[in-house]
């Protein structure tokens, strides 16, 4: 009975908090939502091929490197942790945000969404990979077990988010670069840092009580430099909605004071909350209306920098004409 306690805490400690993790960062994009179907093929991709073929991938290098260093544990722990899993990790989770770059590239308009591919694919990893540790571990009481929770749910929580969030931004960074060499190399740079960032986290943890604190310090300065770009990003995707719409009143797509409230954090919040005073229908149709005048915003943007690329001329007023109607159907009523 204890065992089966035990190993429902496991799978529920090391899922859970990883999706909390996943639903605040959607929170946080409030200006243009990414696809729900991406957001769950990054986290699933994470969750399940990435880590089987990184288990795989480990088992195999596994064989010369403890033939060669099967003398020193260290320099075993070390290669192991420091190189060879950030390595074949990074490197397995960076498939999903290459697929998506490939075959989803126009949902890639900025560092920000970058970021929060990169991050589901590190939380779906983190997922499995902590009910594994948590189930196979050394934990035979619930006290033991919620210090290891507390360590990789929470201290480290973060971790595997931050280190392929640097993939992501890579890849996001290159988007909207013309030149076939920058294209190719930013999202390599951006998968040499996360590599970079994971070895050094393993190979300070690998000291233990002494490089532990060092590996939390490195890990959430990380996290914070992360953060500091999905805020500067947010900031900049506001400046695209306010100038393009400025430029849609002008057109008479919509009002002045709806294009202000779309390009405002708080507006597009107080919005929202106050349509539900007119009950579910009217929350919905104010939600996809601020949310088609980022979409037109975006794509207009997208238009200035890359052209009719992927049809963005129809797009951009197919979104006008959406925009039209709804606005026309809420009025002023939604901002007042």
């Amino acid at each position: 009975m204890q065992f089966l306690f035990l190993l429902v805490i496991s799978v529920v400690m090391g899922i859970v908090p990883m999706l909390i993790y996943a639903t605040f960062l959607w929170w946080l994009d409030r200006w243009e939502k990414e696809p729900l179907p991406l957001l769950a093929a990054a986290f699933l991709w994470g969750f399940v091929p990435s880590a089987i073929l990184a288990i795989i991938a480990q088992l195999v290098l596994d064989i010369p490197t403890s033939a060669v260093l099967n003398y020193n544990h260290l320099a075993y722990e070390l290669v192991s942790g420091s190189i060879i899993a950030p390595i074949t990790e990074e490197s397995i989770k960076a498939v999903a945000l290459l697929m998506i770059f490939v075959f989803f590239y126009r949902e890639f308009d900025s560092p920000l969404d970058g970021i929060i591919y990169g991050s589901l694919a590190g939380f779906g990893f983190a997922a499995i990979e902590n009910v594994l540790y948590f189930v196979n571990g050394d934990s035979q009481d619930l006290a033991s077990l919620g210090c290891l929770i507390f360590m990789r749910a929470f201290l480290f929580g973060l971790n595997h988010a931050f280190f392929t969030s640097l993939t992501g931004i890579g890849f996001a960074l290159a988007r909207y670069q013309k030149n076939l060499l920058l294209r190719l190399l930013l999202p390599l740079l951006g998968l040499g840092a996360a590599i970079f960032a994971h070895g050094l986290h393993n190979g300070l943890a690998t000291f233990g009580l002494v490089g532990i604190p060092l590996a939390v310090l490195a890990d959430w300065f990380g996290v914070l430099g992360v953060l500091t770009v999905a805020l500067v990003s947010l900031a900049s995707e506001a400046g695209w909605i306010k100038t393009y719409l400025a430029e849609e009143v002008h057109l008479g797509t919509l009002t002045a004071r709806q294009a202000a409230t779309a390009g405002s954090f708080s507006g597009r919040i107080g919005v929202e909350l106050r349509a539900w005073g007119g009950g579910p229908g009217l929350w919905w149709r104010t939600r996809r209306f601020y949310q088609r005048c980022a979409e037109l915003a975006f794509k207009k943007h997208q238009l200035d920098k890359m052209g009719n690329e992927g049809g963005n001329v129809a797009v951009v007023e197919k979104l006008r004409g959406e925009v039209q109607a709804f606005s026309k159907r809420l009025g002023d009523a939604d901002a007042r």
